[in-house]
């Protein structure tokens, strides 16, 4: 009668070749990186109009200023109804729909 040896194996690991880890790599910086320049070309900063500081100026509320009494010598300069003017000081410094000016708010105004 035969006798067989049994050797025993040891797992083996398949190792894959750092070539393929360097391209893979490569691949998801690329990838990334274009992923990166899609959605910042998409924003809507990107886009937006820019405004010459010069036709911005800041104003500082005083006691008991409403901003109807704000938006009024600005209506008048700039020829625009004193609601326009409002909504648009609201807009700029996210005021909201019903806002309480405190004294020494600062408030951008843009016409």
């Amino acid at each position: 009668m035969k006798t067989m040896k049994i050797y025993e194996h040891k797992a083996i690991k398949l190792k894959r070749k750092p070539r393929f880890r360097i391209i893979r790599t490569g691949l998801a910086i690329a990838m990334a990186f274009g992923i990166g320049l899609y959605l910042g070309s998409a924003t809507p900063w990107s886009h937006a109009e820019t405004i010459a500081t010069d036709t911005a100026r800041v104003h500082i509320v005083n006691e008991g200023e409403t901003l109807w009494q704000i938006a009024g010598p600005v209506a008048d300069r700039s020829g625009q109804d004193v609601r326009e003017v409002i909504y648009q000081i609201q807009v700029n410094n996210d005021l909201g729909p019903n806002p309480t000016l405190k004294p020494g708010q600062r408030l951008v105004i843009r016409y």
